[in-house]
């Protein structure tokens, strides 16, 4: 565990890094505590996890909250101190309106996906996941009717190992980025492939790193613009 936690902290960025553990991976306590102490945040899919992360005296300020279904107890979770990425434009309506004038991320589905098969792809056209990128001036509109600042963009393409592919998906992430002026952070999600057999071949993360830093990088020289980038391993780890 230990040591797939420095692999992924040595995840090449050029305007600095969080690591947050995908609890879905595996939500024990004592990991989620060996994960604390070596300096990663985590990413939680649903209300229980944040409460679960809690308990094991995670710092609420460590976990963004990116989950399918809004949790029913939203309105005493965000006054915690954690994070919130709104997957959905409803989720997004439903954050106004409890926090007007309030900070989340939004996860936007970019239009690519990658994977082994069509499960383990959480982009593109076959995915649900995620705000559809060509809605983004709905997301806009939905922020500036509450008085809403989006400050992350969050997406996730799948648990694919093509380098070309995840530096595709960063281009068309930061794409996204720059519609969004208040964004400061970059959010690539997971899916780093893990080589279970023989014929698979794992995700090498200094070889996507380096080209998602470049992207990053020719994004900062053209804009002005230098932003934090996050990733969220789970069965990596």
């Amino acid at each position: 565990l230990i040591q797939n936690a420095e692999a992924t902290l040595a995840f090449p960025s050029r305007f600095g890094l969080t690591v947050r553990f995908a609890m879905k991976a595996c939500p024990n306590a004592a990991i989620l505590q060996i994960f604390d102490k070596r300096g990663l945040h985590f990413d939680a899919s649903s209300g229980f996890e944040v409460k679960r992360a809690i308990l094991a005296g995670i710092p609420p300020s460590k976990i963004s909250l990116s989950s399918q279904e809004f949790p029913d107890d939203f309105n005493e979770l965000y006054p915690l101190g954690i994070e919130f990425n709104a997957c959905s434009l409803w989720q997004l309506e439903r954050f106004g309106q409890m926090f007007p004038g309030g900070s989340c991320g939004i996860r936007f589905n970019p239009g690519l996906g990658s994977g082994g098969t069509e499960k383990t792809n959480v982009g593109g056209p076959s995915s649900s996941f995620g705000v559809w990128h060509e809605l983004q001036n709905d997301v806009k509109a939905m922020a500036a009717r509450y008085g809403v600042c989006i400050k992350r963009i969050h997406t996730h393409i799948g648990s694919g190992s093509d380098p070309s592919v995840w530096q595709r998906a960063a281009g068309l992430s930061l794409a996204l980025v720059e519609q969004f002026p208040d964004v400061t952070v970059l959010n690539l999600g997971g899916g780093f492939k893990v080589a279970r057999v023989q014929e698979e071949v794992a995700t090498d993360l200094q070889v996507i790193g380096a080209q998602v830093r470049d992207e990053i990088a020719d994004f900062e020289a053209r804009t002005g613009r230098a932003l934090h980038f996050e990733i969220e391993p789970g069965t990596y780890l």
